[in-house]
């Protein structure tokens, strides 16, 4: 079984939350299944986000400083966001129930 966003009970983590993660050790810690769910929806959230950032980043370039600027924070926020998904995947591998 997939669980929603709303079934989980997750907000939306800010820059701040991310800060944090990347300090935090998934190796470290038992999780729940229910703690396992919550990590994994934000795990995808986070690079579905990156994702969409770098790709508007791409799209909207204009030559300008301020846009190779965008892309490049976004670009190093998708490697971010892919080398905590490799983390996290790593130390909880994922186990849907269908």
């Amino acid at each position: 079984m997939h669980m929603t966003h709303e079934q989980v009970g997750i907000e939306e983590l800010t820059s701040a939350d991310f800060a944090v993660l990347e300090a935090w050790d998934p190796t470290q810690v038992e999780l729940t299944p229910a703690m396992a769910s919550r990590l994994w929806l934000q795990t995808s959230l986070r690079l579905t986000r990156a994702q969409k950032e770098l790709h508007d980043a791409i799209f909207t370039h204009d030559g300008t400083d301020a846009s190779l600027d965008r892309y490049a924070s976004a670009r190093a926020e998708l490697d971010s966001a892919e080398a905590w998904a490799l983390r996290v995947a790593k130390a909880h591998p994922r186990r849907d129930q269908d």
